[in-house]
């Protein structure tokens, strides 16, 4: 499954280039277009050059909520075979895989589709399901290309189930080291024949069920909430536009 994904997002950077280029159903060379009509960033709260910047700062934060990859790295120090060896070579993938496949994927995303896609603002704005929320989908559609979006959609729910398998690992880990440390519960402590830390999985595997609170909400806003809770602890409620009226009526 991780090599699904690797596959995934080299494909897609495919995708875009060729595309771009004319190479579609509709022959459509449209290039940077996008870039420059509504343009290449969005409005937040304000008109202008501030809006821009806000709007930049929002986008970044729901980026940075995604990024993972050293720290799975060091968490597998434990259990790696000559970890001396393997280790800095891992290392050294996660650095290029982030400066690489995250900063191409978004390149290629603005490329695609303009922020004020109908699609794409009825999927977060009104919750809408299935591929809707998808920029390359939507691209996909646009240019009347068939069976692709499928395959695309296939390949990102493999990639899902990816991340939520080391994400249980790293957070089953995590707590175990914690108890060990005296800083959780001691039951967290107890392991399976085979090592596993059975308890730490089961709570992590608990905790993993407030995925349903997109049932009763928007699913926009439910990882919005785990967002606020992640990356502003502080002040979880206030937004970023809210952060700069603060300061501004202060000076």
């Amino acid at each position: 499954m991780a090599l699904g994904k690797v596959l995934l997002i080299i494909g897609l950077i495919f995708y875009t280039f060729v595309t771009m280029l004319g190479g579609n159903p509709e022959g459509d060379r449209f290039g940077f277009r996008y870039w420059k009509k509504p343009g290449s960033f969005a409005e937040l709260y304000y008109t202008g050059n501030l809006g821009r910047f806000l709007g930049f700062l929002q986008c970044l934060i729901q980026a940075s909520f995604t990024i993972a990859g050293p720290d799975y790295v060091s968490m597998a120090a434990g259990e790696a075979e000559n970890p001396r060896v393997v280790l800095p070579k891992a290392f050294k993938a996660v650095f290029y895989r982030l400066t690489t496949f995250f900063m191409l994927g978004s390149l290629c995303v603005g490329i695609n589709v303009p922020y004020d896609d109908p699609t794409l603002i009825a999927a977060f704005k009104d919750g809408k399901p299935g591929a809707a929320a998808s920029p390359y989908v939507v691209s996909m559609i646009r240019l009347r290309i068939g069976v692709l979006p499928h395959i695309v959609n296939a390949m990102v729910l493999t990639s899902a189930l990816s991340a939520g398998n080391s994400y249980v690992y790293c957070a089953s880990r995590s707590l175990y080291g914690l108890a060990l440390e005296g800083k959780a519960p001691k039951m967290f402590t107890k392991c399976t024949k085979n090592g596993v830390p059975i308890y730490s999985v089961a709570l992590v595997l608990l905790i993993s069920l407030l995925s349903f609170l997109q049932v009763s909400n928007n699913a926009s806003v439910v990882l919005g909430w785990f967002v606020s809770l992640v990356s502003s602890p502080n002040a979880c409620s206030c937004t970023i536009a809210d952060r700069y009226r603060l300061l501004h009526l202060s000076s």
